[in-house]
């Protein structure tokens, strides 16, 4: 299946390129954001290294990242980026992931980002589930999906390797029937 672009109000997704690769270590790496990352990625190189894999992905690829840009539908400038996680045997759900400049955060933009994704997910990709996977000690993330309607599903000690240690794990997620009640409501 095919992906062009998701439109929001104040937002385009797009498919990341490798010119947004400046735009991109702009924010991802700040202290701030490098301290939620599983891989710090300090130079623009580094950035380009790791959008390379993503640019040409087709949704549903087994372990695979659909990653796209968030940039304004005023400016086109990118403002973060956000990417669905296709699970190698998980068919039936996908993992999100977002990362925000930090000046554009509090906003509303990291929601209605989220928001135009988790719709692509269900409502044009047919998935059963949608989930986040956050650190604990990440609660503006914490506090955003739960804004979105997302279910605290689990929180698994000290579960993933995380930069050469291990980490806990807290685990939400969206079944598509909630996200049909939450729609309509």
């Amino acid at each position: 299946m095919q992906f062009t672009e998701l439109q929001t109000e104040r937002l385009i997704l797009r498919r990341v390129r490798m010119e947004d690769a400046e735009a991109i270590h702009a924010y991802r790496s700040l202290p701030e954001q490098l301290q939620w990352q599983p891989e710090e990625r300090h130079t623009v190189e580094e950035i380009r290294k790791f959008l390379a894999p993503h640019i040409a992905v087709e949704p549903g690829t087994p372990d695979s990242w659909l990653a796209l840009a968030i940039t304004t539908r005023e400016t086109g400038q990118v403002i973060g980026d956000i990417g669905l996680h296709f699970p190698e045997k998980k068919h039936y759900e996908v993992e999100l992931g977002i990362a925000l400049h930090p000046a554009y955060h509090g906003k509303g933009y990291a929601s209605e980002a989220m928001r135009a994704l988790m719709g692509y997910a269900f409502d044009t990709l047919g998935k059963h589930r949608v989930y986040a996977s956050i650190d604990p000690r990440n609660t503006a993330s914490m506090k955003l999906v739960e804004r979105l309607g997302f279910r605290r599903e689990g929180h698994f000690l000290l579960s993933i390797r995380w930069k050469g240690g291990w980490a806990d794990d807290i685990v939400y997620g969206m079944l598509e029937s909630e996200w049909r009640v939450r729609r309509k409501g």
